[in-house]
């Protein structure tokens, strides 16, 4: 779904990708030995006992340097999770992949080999805009193959780097996790479970979640905060198509009549005229041909209410009871004739109920 700023490399994963709006952090400590590298050439380093490593490259010294500590041991096929505590990420481990976690691991770069002095020992981190750079360098080949091309691109994962914290960086580690993660609004990662190539990767959001549209990006919203739609369920449709991709055609034939018996029973059920009352309208997402292709077959059905002109109204409140449309509740609907039974001795054989 939407797109929000990559986070600071300060202490929290880099999210470089700016994608489907959502993102997140890390920060933490587990153990792998890491050699800083330096480019060998004809000179000597010299350095006071008691520097890094990195700085005692090379030096004359009688005392064995300390080893260089990763800020993690993760590689590629791993599965990672932390425990997240505002911006700060703590107790940053790896998991089995079928338990929940925040990040899957496709490839372990070391930045320290990379072919310039650029990350070299007095190197600050890069700068967001570097970092996406560096995601479409290092990541994102390696990712979509070790993924074998199972990356829905309207899904819930993204491709994202992950850096080492502030400190781990200042004392030299240069690790650079590539993978997949599941960005959030509030620019946390999501804990998934099982791995992003075997899973659907549909943002698709459970019944009652609301959801809020602002240009291209799409969001989780608060209910009681304006939003745009508010899900009323979600239907797979690989119950009813379970061979090639349904054309969008095909997915709003099938979703017409889904979505609206969805809202009805939403509503209260019975017949629709709650539906009638609410003066909004069933809506519902579809999957194009690439999210398909990737596995992914779960949509929602929702309730919306479009503006004149275009675009959606800002809902306010759960639709299943007080709630408002761009401020206003919804406006008293004309009495319609009632509802003819079709099994009835009406005069009429016709079973329409005039608007």
């Amino acid at each position: 779904m939407p797109s929000s700023t990559p986070p600071s490399a300060s202490d929290r994963p880099a999210d470089a990708r700016a994608r489907k709006g959502r993102r997140r952090t890390v920060t933490v400590l587990l153990t792998a030995a890491l050699a800083g590298a330096v480019g060998a050439g004809a000179y000597e380093y010299f350095a006071p006992q008691g520097a890094t490593v990195v700085a005692q490259r090379g030096a004359d010294r009688t005392e064995e340097a300390p080893e260089l500590v990763a800020f993690t041991d993760a590689d590629t096929a791993d599965c990672v999770n932390w425990s997240q505590d505002g911006d700060i990420a703590t107790d940053f481990a790896v998991v089995d992949c079928a338990s929940p976690h925040r990040f899957e691991v496709s490839t372990r770069e070391d930045l320290s080999q990379y072919p310039t002095s650029e990350f070299g020992p007095d190197a600050p981190q890069p700068d967001l805009e570097r970092q996406g750079q560096l995601t479409s360098e290092l990541c994102e080949g390696p990712t979509r193959t070790y993924l074998d091309g199972r990356l829905d691109p309207q899904g819930r994962y993204s491709i994202v780097p992950i850096l080492p914290p502030e400190a781990a960086w200042d004392g030299g580690d240069r690790t650079m996790l590539c993978g997949v993660a599941v960005p959030q609004a509030d620019g946390n990662y999501a804990e998934a479970t099982g791995r992003a190539a075997e899973t659907d990767q549909s943002p698709a959001e459970p019944a009652e979640t609301c959801m809020r549209a602002q240009g291209d990006a799409v969001d989780v919203a608060d209910c009681d905060r304006p939003y745009s739609w508010q899900v009323t369920s979600v239907v797979n449709l690989g119950d009813t198509f379970n061979g090639a991709w349904p054309t969008i055609e095909q997915q709003n034939d099938h979703l017409d009549d889904v979505c609206t018996a969805a809202a009805i029973e939403f509503l209260g059920g019975g017949d629709d005229e709650n539906l009638y009352q609410s003066t909004l309208t069933p809506f519902w997402t579809t999957l194009p041909q690439e999210s398909w292709n990737a596995g992914s077959r779960t949509v929602n059905c929702a309730l919306t209410k479009a503006r004149e002109g275009g675009g959606f109204a800002d809902l306010q409140g759960d639709v299943r009871g007080d709630f408002t449309i761009d401020g206003n509740p919804p406006a008293d609907q004309p009495e319609r004739n009632p509802r003819r039974d079709n099994n009835s001795n009406s005069d009429s054989a016709s079973g329409s109920e005039a608007p």
